[in-house]
């Protein structure tokens, strides 16, 4: 369960802000990798069995059943009140970690966001022990990116919250139609309300019983999870519910593409659209206009489909930072429906996700192979993940970057180079021949960090020009690249590629969200290349790209 997961990590990061000793925080960490992904947990809770998985002690059994049964947890309030004022939220910026915070709330006294900012402002961290001019510049900058998305919260976050609510406003509601609209509906990456659309009733008092559902709702909701968003309820008659959910859905851009159409009646989308002399248009396609265009030339079939991707790059296992085997996460895709997956653990240059040595490279290779032998029906690609250095290069050499199917090149460190730089460094990697694909590519993570500053245009024209898939990572906390990107990449004819970026066989299922950015980006399925079979993925490989 899910849920349960959350309150591991969550305590675990708490041990590490108090300065607990390492082992316990290792256990919570191992404890979190036996559980991802168990569903019996609330019954082994239940039946005090808990221990009974290898590697549960009795501490973090009586955490797990004291959650499950009785909805709280004693050791995460005294973990939280044990935690000095602040220093959550200090954390939270890049380049604070819980040393630097506790140095800002003992010799400062700063216990606030706002204290921080202020002092920054102030100058007051230039002299201190372990800042100076450019860690106090940074910390501003984090400071004041995380002030411009107060209040949003990532799709993914809430996908599970908003189905639930749905659900319990269309039985509020009595058989009403009832359904999701806005950005949330569009499938947009980060929003800051959560919409429905409600059929209206001859008298007030469905509106009034909604409006107590969702109040209710995040209540009970908050009461387990902290996490509120804000709700709006749209309300309109029957006979134009299809013209209302379409109006409500669209962006502006959309909107004024469609002839920004006169009130209709339209029960329907479907028969919405239908007026307009328009194929329905997905909603996570209504964004810049350009899809109408498309819908108009018949040639909305073009984009990839929800179901076109064969297979997934860009996976990982326990031999660097995965919580799955080799074989397991094989075997999961293969369960999957996947025709193929690429196997890519981080390189030695990645330290902190135990990064492959060179001595380690021959012992994979040989799992690979057995492997492979053991799932035919499956192919694995051999791949890695390899760090782009600070001058462009890759972090193995040419001799040992040969002997993969694949190379993931990609920014793991020193994002904050400036513009010139980073561009520089970038391309430099594309141009590499052993490189193809670039991974996440700006190195953003959703409400947590700013993309790197670089000319995006000049690397993704490298990429068409080298025949480098600029990947689109699916892993919810990055969608990286940025669907924005997709008429550059439509122009380039640039190469993507759809990776979950998994580190545990639950992570495979990522790929929907990568799915839904190359969508948003209007990509046609030529331009992706796991929609392609195996053998044309092995053939393309091979390929000698004009470096």
């Amino acid at each position: 369960m899910q849920k349960v997961i959350e309150l591991l990590k969550e305590i675990r990061r708490l041990m590490q802000l108090r300065g607990d000793s390492p082992f316990k925080v290792s256990a919570y960490e191992k404890a979190v990798k036996i559980l991802e992904g168990r569903k019996d947990l609330e019954d082994r809770a239940k039946q005090k069995t808990l221990t009974e998985l290898p590697g549960i002690g009795l501490g973090i059994a009586s955490v797990i059943e004291e959650y499950l049964l009785d909805n709280s947890s004693g050791v995460r309030d005294e973990l939280l009140s044990s935690i000095p004022s602040g220093m959550l939220e200090f954390t939270q910026i890049p380049g604070l970690g819980p040393k630097k915070a506790r140095t800002l709330i003992e010799q400062l006294g700063i216990q606030s966001l706002a204290e921080l900012e202020y002092a920054c402002h102030e100058n007051r961290l230039v002299s201190l022990k372990g800042f100076g001019v450019k860690a106090q510049a940074h910390i501003l900058e984090g400071i004041l990116f995380q002030k411009s998305h107060l209040g949003f919260q990532c799709w993914s976050d809430v996908n599970h919250q908003a189905q639930k609510l749905l659900e319990y406003l269309s039985k509020a509601c009595g058989g009403l139609k009832v359904s999701l609209t806005g950005a949330f509906r569009r499938r947009l990456e980060i929003f800051d309300c959560l919409e429905f659309l409600i059929e209206k009733d001859s008298q007030l008092c469905v509106q009034a019983l909604a409006e107590q559902v969702v109040d209710r709702f995040f209540k009970d909701q908050g009461s387990q999870s902290g996490s509120f968003i804000l709700v709006k309820l749209h309300w309109v008659h029957s006979s134009h519910f299809g013209y209302e959910l379409a109006k409500t859905t669209a962006t502006e851009a959309h909107w004024k593409a469609l002839g920004s159409p006169a009130y209709f009646e339209a029960e329907t989308e479907e028969a919405f659209y239908q007026k307009l002399s328009l194929p329905w248009i997905s909603p996570e396609l209504r964004e810049t206009g350009e899809e109408v265009e498309l819908a108009r030339a018949g040639k909305l079939d073009q984009l990839l489909s929800w179901d076109g991707i064969r297979g997934v790059f860009h996976n990982h296992t326990t031999r660097s930072d995965g919580t799955a085997s080799l074989e397991e996460m094989v075997r999961e895709a293969d369960r999957l429906g996947y025709e193929y997956i690429g196997i890519s653990d981080h390189s030695q240059s990645a330290f902190y996700a135990q990064g492959l040595r060179e001595a380690d490279l021959k012992e994979q290779e040989t799992e690979v192979q057995r492997v492979q032998a053991k799932y035919p029906k499956i192919r694995v690609f051999w791949g890695i993940e390899s760090d782009i250095l600070a001058d462009g290069s890759l972090d193995y050499s040419p001799q040992v970057l040969e002997k993969f199917d694949f190379v993931i090149a990609s920014v793991h460190s020193r994002l904050q180079m400036n513009r010139e730089q980073m561009t520089d460094r970038i391309l430099k990697a594309i141009q590499n021949p052993y490189t193809r694909f670039l991974g996440h590519p700006t190195g953003r993570l959703l409400l947590g960090r700013k993309a790197a500053d670089f000319d995006m245009e000049a690397v993704i024209t490298e990429a068409a020009r080298c025949e480098v898939a600029v990947e689109t990572n699916a892993n919810p906390a990055r969608l990286d690249l940025d669907w924005r990107w997709g008429p550059q990449m439509r122009a380039t004819r640039a190469w993507t590629s759809v990776n979950p970026d998994a580190h545990s066989t639950q992570g495979l299922k990522d790929t929907c969200y990568g799915v839904a950015v190359a969508r948003k980006a209007l990509l046609p399925a030529t331009q992706v290349l796991n929609t392609k079979t195996a053998s044309e993925v092995e053939q393309w490989f091979k390929r000698v790209s004009l470096r």
